[in-house]
């Protein structure tokens, strides 16, 4: 159900950017925190019950055959399809889309998991050499490999997907600890701080320092609002239970993966954003139910 959340606020955001409604887009990345988050917490739950079994299998058939099938209809569609550019895409060395990013983040994601989980079984040690891994290639992003025009967009998100394995580590005792108000609390404070920290790197005079600096700042954007939403929701009933959320989070992927391409479908008007909410859904569905079939043999 975050998860299904987590796609909505990403598709609001995105849709508002089509519209040019401003200051809207900051919104996709307490998404995307959310998502990380989701998947991080799923990934060492799944670990702590069936270790590293078919762990990359399970990322072939769930995350690249549906990114690698959406890419490929989705630029023929449009009319930008080349062999050079799907196959950059199929690597994830070069996003075809401006939201492709996130693809290549999740596959290193992955991987680092898989790695740190092969080197020591010790939940500290594993915890303490995650986040090193994490603080290296936040390093390497801000240095080296930053995109001029958006810096911040994969720096940002270094700590939501570890700080989702820290969670289900801790999880039973967070749940013990955790009441309605220290959940308002913690709410309040990261909503406080996400658009604090998101005013300051507006600043022309935070924009000119070099990218750790800014990017450091933006470590407390998007993450704290983040962990706020899920406190609220685990105390407050009913907020995020409802099957609407969890139907959309069963296709919140896919749902990522089509909007790419559907954007193009909004324009000023009403009956454009239905059209494109409907489509995307539909499409999204079918890609899922398609993957099902392929993964359990049917096709």
């Amino acid at each position: 159900a975050i998860k299904g959340f987590s796609i909505l606020t990403v598709v609001w955001a995105h849709s508002g950017g089509r519209l040019s409604v401003g200051g809207i887009q900051f919104i996709a990345g307490i998404g995307v925190a959310l998502f990380l988050m989701c998947s991080g917490y799923g990934l060492e739950i799944s670990y702590q019950k069936n270790g590293l079994k078919d762990f990359w299998r399970k990322r072939l058939w769930c995350v690249c055959l549906p990114f690698w099938l959406v890419e490929l209809i989705g630029l023929l569609v449009t009319d930008n399809f080349s062999i050079k550019t799907y196959l950059l895409d199929f690597c994830f060395l070069k996003p075809a889309t401006g939201y492709g990013w996130f693809m290549g983040y999740i596959v290193i994601c992955y991987l680092i998991f898989y790695v740190v989980k092969r080197l020591t079984k010790d939940s500290k040690k594993q915890m303490i050499i995650l986040f090193g891994a994490f603080a290296v290639w936040f390093l390497l992003e801000s240095v080296y490999f930053a995109n001029p025009n958006m810096p911040f967009l994969r720096a940002r998100q270094m700590l939501s997907f570890p700080s989702g394995i820290l969670l289900a580590l801790n999880k039973d005792k967070i749940e013990r600890i955790l009441t309605k108000t220290k959940s308002v609390l913690i709410l309040m404070g990261g909503g406080t701080m996400c658009l604090l920290f998101m005013a300051i790197t507006q600043l022309s005079a935070v924009k000119s320092l070099s990218y750790m600096v800014s990017n450091t700042m933006a470590l407390l954007t998007c993450l704290p609002m983040a962990i706020g939403i899920i406190a609220i929701g685990k105390t407050v009933s009913g907020l995020f239970e409802n099957r609407m959320l969890a139907v959309t989070g069963m296709i919140s992927y896919e749902i990522y993966l089509v909007h790419a391409f559907t954007l193009g479908i909004i324009k000023p008007s009403v009956v454009s954003v239905i059209a494109f909410v409907v489509i995307t859904i539909i499409l999204a569905h079918i890609t899922y139910r398609l993957i099902e079939k392929v993964k359990s043999g049917g096709m």
